[in-house]
């Protein structure tokens, strides 16, 4: 499973590309949610444990809601077939499966998702 300090990093880190995709500096998001900037900086690197009324306010902040999702179950069955199923889009429109940059190139083109796959890969 996913331990709870990977877990508070992977929300940090959607925080932080959130700001920065905004345009926005850790001043500008000090000013916003009444937060030290210095202390920002610090949740941004991971250097403090963030309560989550914290995280919850800088997410506000930047227009961002929180929510907690039922976990949904899936098998390694349903997993073979989407992965069939991906692989031969990949396939029709000329990409091998090893070509990563590629193969992110094209689903962001078309909208899909990568934030998990980036992560896996390492892009992000």
């Amino acid at each position: 499973g996913i331990r709870s300090d990977m877990l508070s990093n992977m929300i940090v880190n959607d925080l932080r590309r959130a700001r920065l995709r905004q345009g926005l500096t850790l001043e500008d998001l000090a000013r916003m949610t009444g937060i030290a900037a210095p202390n920002l900086s610090r949740l941004e690197q991971g250097r403090v444990d963030a309560r989550l009324s914290t995280i919850t306010r800088v997410a506000r902040a930047l227009g961002l809601r929180m929510a907690l999702l039922p976990a949904t179950e899936t098998s390694l069955d349903l997993v073979r077939q989407r992965m069939a199923t991906g692989a031969e889009r990949l396939r029709r429109a000329g990409l091998g499966q090893r070509d990563v940059d590629a193969r992110l190139a094209w689903k962001d083109k078309r909208g899909i998702d990568t934030t998990v796959e980036r992560r896996l890969v390492g892009t992000e």
